[in-house]
């Protein structure tokens, strides 16, 4: 879909900040010589790219001196899920970092937020992509909490970022270019339940850049290769469009990329934001360039509703198609050309290779080499392979004529962008000037000022009677002017001395370094905070650790909560009755929802009505309709901040589902704050966090027990069906049909996977969360959740069973018809990293 812009919607608004990636100070320098206006980067904890080389607080304080000095921005991020244990390391960095006076902070975690707003209200706040905002009401919702800025999702179409910048104050930023997460972000599980990485906490093992084959219900292979794998986002050809819907910001992907990459990518953005605004920039970074740096295929993306945004071929960068392998002539069969082998390449018209780049071979570009030697077919030696050439290099694989050749490194244009983007960004020097005073039978002083502070420093020693030369000016300026080891520049030196004295060029050196040692001693305690408004963790112990709530006793049974994904029936409702179930969650949206709520409080259970996880602003309209509507129920489970926006001026109660990641004791303090009364602990919390938490939050604490969980949901159809009016010209909506499936990775495991009626693809664990007697110790929760999503009438009598009743008998053994086969308890004993 291609927007028509009319040039005068784009002069109307503002340049968009550009944002560039920096995981090292290289980075940094790269992003300033690059043009970016601003940069966002991590410390070596609590930000969402953990494997990345990230900075120290030398660094930190350093880039932050020299980003403001060049006019560029910083936005720090902490923008991962914090631990209880975690607080105190964190508040010497928001001490630090207040010091710095940084431009913003990129936040996820609800309890961070809270902190920050209590304690740290001098920050200004954006949301990062892993606070999950969806459509205008979530927008709203952190305007009114004091956000300076919100990032609107990389599945949000730039028509639905126009309506929201003309309906809300605060500012809006969206991603540009780089790489695209498959689902939601801050709603994927995968890494977590498989390997403990979570994404959440920055330690993401990217199990979307895997191999997967899609197999249909009736178990035929629908697709395999890289399934989850999205192509890069790419927008330079959209800026016009871009620009006249108003955006704030533009953020360029890539805190784990080279400098080089942050460079070009920068630049090319640069050059092409002010081409939009009527500059005549010298064009330096080309399509071709910005292919060749990284690209896995580019994508517009959702944001111009595009529906190939899968790339099933390539998981890594795939470089630029230059040729394809030919096969050697069988006279040069025997030719020695070195150690290895040899490949016969046909290049482009276009293509040139050079020594040192980087090859890989076919689509899926699991095999390269690195260009060692170029040689004609009959052996003579090369300097550079030109288009139309046929071509041998050295190779130690065997690849097969016709195979397409991609350059994924190109040495000769990562050189010239390490030269541009390494320049030298310096700081300037400050001036310091000193005034001594040498005078007969008196002490020696020295007097050091720079950016209005002085200071002084009064030797133990008088100056001397000459032996033969005595003391001249020359010689104390030369050597009061050594300060090539320090941070300044020199200024004046004024010198009130008698004659005929002397004092040795040591003891002029030691003047020198005392005072000069005092006055930046002073400088950087001018700048920084003084230790009376320092926080500390002692403010925070009785929120993190005070007001237990009143426990329940030894004897005390939890209250039976069970959800339901699709609608439930009569005959289901009517069976639980006698169960002990004291609760029932159903979908809000789901057909029948008001004669199925009714029919619940007839049979004296409690309703919760559920909103959608995902809700853009379609489904906010929906959800303010049937919230408004006669329906039976007892209260809301939300999924997200837009149902909170929404219904948290209502006296209904509100439950937190677990997509707002309740991970510590002030997220729960911050959910309250917001009206919440209720909250669904973190999956990815282990048993002493789940412990510490529920018993010392005001609000009730549901813990999730039985059941099948997801792990993504995404806006990227997996199913390849055909005539999916994804795939049909002139359409834009999300395919209705649904589906189901199984995807199995590597290793032999398979994911359920389904497609609902809105379009969104859903993968859900293959083995069922199945938490046993260890979580009668969680004498903090007041509901334990059963989830079903198709288990047999008969299967989850005995489920809920088992948790009403059997789960208290001493000898805790599964009753006839439960097993632990195909069941994992999750986090709750390894927790996350």
């Amino acid at each position: 879909m291609r927007l028509k812009i009319k040039k005068q919607e784009v002069r109307m608004n503002k340049k968009p900040e550009l944002l560039a990636p920096a995981g090292t100070m290289d980075a940094i320098i790269a992003a300033v010589n690059g043009g970016a206006d601003a940069v966002y980067f991590g410390g070596k904890a609590f930000n969402a790219r953990r494997n990345a080389e990230n900075m120290t607080e030398d660094e930190i304080r350093t880039a932050v001196a020299l980003c403001h000095y060049r006019g560029v921005k910083v936005y720090v991020t902490l923008n991962i899920l914090i631990k209880n244990s975690e607080f105190e390391a964190l508040i010497k960095t928001l001490n630090f970092l207040k010091n710095l006076h940084v431009d913003g902070l990129i936040v996820q975690d609800m309890g961070v937020i809270y902190l920050i707003k209590h304690y740290f209200p001098e920050f200004k706040l954006q949301t990062s992509t892993q606070a999950s905002v969806y459509g205008l009401e979530g927008v709203l919702f952190f305007q009114e909490q004091g956000f300076s800025r919100v990032v609107l999702p990389r599945e949000m179409p730039l028509t639905q970022v126009a309506e929201i910048k003309k309906k809300a104050q605060i500012e809006l930023k969206i991603f540009c270019h780089g790489a695209l997460c498959y689902a939601y972000s801050g709603q994927c599980l995968m890494s977590s339940m498989i390997g403990g990485r979570s994404g959440n906490r920055g330690l993401c093992a990217q199990p979307c850049r895997k191999t997967y084959q899609l197999f249909d219900e009736q178990d035929r292979l629908i697709n395999e290769g890289y399934l989850l794998s999205p192509k890069d986002l790419k927008t330079l050809e959209e800026m016009e469009a871009i620009v006249a819907a108003g955006v704030d910001a533009l953020k360029i992907e890539g805190r784990m990329k080279t400098p080089e990459y942050v460079y070009g990518i920068t630049r090319a953005y640069r050059e092409r934001i002010n081409e939009v605004f009527g500059e005549k920039p010298e064009k330096t970074i080309n399509d071709q360039a910005v292919m060749q740096v990284f690209n896995r295929d580019f994508t517009r993306g959702h944001l111009f509703n595009e529906a190939d945004i899968l790339n099933p071929q390539v998981g890594k960068n795939r470089g630029v198609l230059i040729g394809r392998v030919m096969a050697m002539p069988k006279s040069q069969n025997s030719r020695n050309y070195g150690a290895y082998p040899h490949l016969a390449l046909s290049l482009n018209q276009d293509a040139e290779l050079s020594l040192g780049d980087g090859l890989s071979f076919g689509e899926d570009g699991k095999i390269g080499t690195k260009v060692d030697g170029i040689f004609t077919l009959d052996g003579s030696r090369l300097e550079k392979g030109h288009g139309g050439e046929t071509i041998a290099i050295p190779c130690r694989y065997g690849v097969s004529p016709g195979t397409l050749l991609y350059k994924n490194f190109d040495k000769g244009l990562m050189d010239q962008l390490h030269q541009w983007g390494s320049v030298p960004v310096n700081l300037p020097e400050a001036v310091v000037d000193f005034k001594l005073t040498i005078k007969a039978e008196l002490p020696v002083k020295i007097v050091a000022a720079s950016q209005g502070i002085e200071v002084s420093y009064t030797a133990d020693f008088e100056p001397e009677i000459p032996l033969r030369k005595p003391l001249d000016e020359a010689l104390i300026s030369e050597q009061i002017s050594r300060l090539g080891a320090t941070d300044f520049a020199l200024g004046t030196i004024v010198i009130d001395m008698d004659t005929n004295l002397f004092l040795s060029r040591s003891q002029l050196n030691l003047l020198r370094k005392e005072v000069i040692g005092k006055l930046a001693a002073k400088i950087t305690a001018a700048s920084e905070t003084s230790a009376d408004d320092l926080i500390t963790i002692v403010p925070l112990e009785k929120e993190l650790h005070g007001n237990q709530k009143s426990l329940d006793n030894e004897t005390g049974r939890k209250r039976i909560s069970l959800e339901f994904r699709e609608m439930p029936s009569r005959e289901w409702l009517s069976q639980l009755t006698n169960l002990g179930v004291a609760e029932v969650v159903m979908p809000l949206l789901g057909e029948g929802a008001t004669e199925m709520a009714a029919f619940s409080k007839e049979c004296g259970l409690n309703v919760l009505l559920k909103t959608p996880k995902i809700m853009d602003d379609a489904g906010s309209q929906k959800v303010r309709r049937l919230s408004n509507q006669d329906i039976k129920h007892d209260g809301f489970l939300i999924g997200n901040y837009e149902a909170l926006q929404l219904l948290k001026n209502r006296s209904d109660y509100l439950e937190a589902d677990q997509s707002f990641n309740l991970f510590n004791t002030l997220a729960a303090r911050a959910l309250k704050e917001w009206q919440v009364k209720g909250g669904v602990l973190s999956p990815e919390l282990d048993e002493i966090q789940l412990k510490e938490i529920s018993e010392y939050s005001d609000l009730a604490m549901v813990l999730p027990v039985y059941g099948t969980q997801e792990l993504m949901v995404s806006k990227k159809c997996l199913f390849n069906c055909a005539n999916c009016p994804e795939k049909t010209k002139g359409t834009t909506g999300l395919c209705q049909m649904e589906m189901t499936g199984n995807l199995e990775d590597e290793r032999g495991g398979y994911f359920p996977v389904k497609r609902d009626n809105q379009g969104l693809i859903h993968i859900y664990n293959r083995d069922t969360l199945f938490l046993r007697e260890e979580i009668l110790d969680l004498r903090g929760v007041d509901t334990w959740r059963i989830y079903h999503r198709n288990e047999a009438l008969e299967t989850m009598k005995t489920i809920i069973n088992y948790y009403r009743r059997d789960i208290y008998e001493k000898h805790w053994g599964l009753p006839e018809g439960l097993s632990t086969a195909g069941t994992t308890r999750g986090s709750f004993k390894r927790g996350v990293k």
